[in-house]
């Protein structure tokens, strides 16, 4: 049963899943912030590589300031809009890192000359995909060897196609049952569609499902509509083995 909380709409992917005692715990993970982070800061990634397309310097700091102020506001990506779920996101992007130029007032220089800002943007959407842009927190390594000693584990996360050959490449792909994504489900956290997608694929029940996530809204809230088990991951106070603690605590 669905425990629809305020702003959560039901999911497409209803379930009629019942739980039984000798099922093992199924942990299911967020990425970024969770799992993974880049190796610098957003503003830092942007600012260079507009440097190198361009010539301009921008200082990072007000680059940083516009994807922080921006990212969270931005619109949810048009899954209906685009042929699939990974164009779409990609698309949101797009749009997003277009905002977030003109609101650090560096949008002009890439408008000098005829498909500059493509030749930008797609450089950029790029560098993310690489498993070089990115690093593992110190104990997630260690953290997937004991989790997957409770039972399956899977990745539900806001990201796109580039996700699975980013963690394939940290080494970590392997942990997983499945890299569940927005793109995969045709929408974002917290609406309940990739946990239920998630839930669904791996034929497990709510109540004998963790969630692990650092976003209260997208994580917590939307895995708790559900009845999952769910865990705000608050770093740098806590760390994934707060939340192995949690789900070996709480057992099915």
């Amino acid at each position: 049963m669905h425990i629809l909380l305020p702003g959560i709409k039901p999911s497409p992917f209803p379930s009629s899943r019942t739980s039984t005692p000798s099922n093992p715990l199924t942990l299911l993970l967020d990425a970024v912030g969770t799992l993974i982070h880049p190796v610098e800061p957003a503003g830092q990634t942007y600012a260079r590589h507009l440097e190198a397309c361009t010539g301009e310097t921008v200082p990072p700091e007000r680059m940083q300031s516009a994807f922080q102020r921006l990212f969270s506001t931005n619109a949810l990506p048009d899954y209906e809009g685009h042929p699939s779920g990974h164009a779409a996101e990609r698309a949101w992007w797009r749009g997003l890192v277009r905002k977030i130029l003109v609101d650090a007032g560096a949008y002009q220089s890439l408008q000098n000359e005829e498909g500059m800002f493509e030749t930008y943007f797609s450089t950029l959407f790029d560098h993310y995909a690489a498993p070089s842009s990115w690093q593992l927190y110190p104990e997630t390594t260690e953290f997937l060897e004991a989790a997957s000693q409770l039972g399956p584990l899977a990745v539900v996360s806001n990201f796109d196609d580039r996700l699975t050959p980013v963690l394939n490449g940290l080494g970590v792909g392997p942990f997983f049952e499945h890299i569940f994504t927005s793109a995969e489900a045709r929408a974002r956290k917290p609406d309940p569609a990739p946990f239920d997608l998630a839930l669904d694929r791996l034929n497990c029940a709510p109540r004998e499902t963790f969630h692990c996530g650092d976003s209260f809204e997208a994580d917590y809230r939307g895995a708790s509509s559900l009845g999952l088990r769910a865990f705000h991951l608050v770093r740098p106070g806590q760390t994934l083995l707060d939340f192995l603690d949690f789900s070996r605590q709480n057992p099915a």
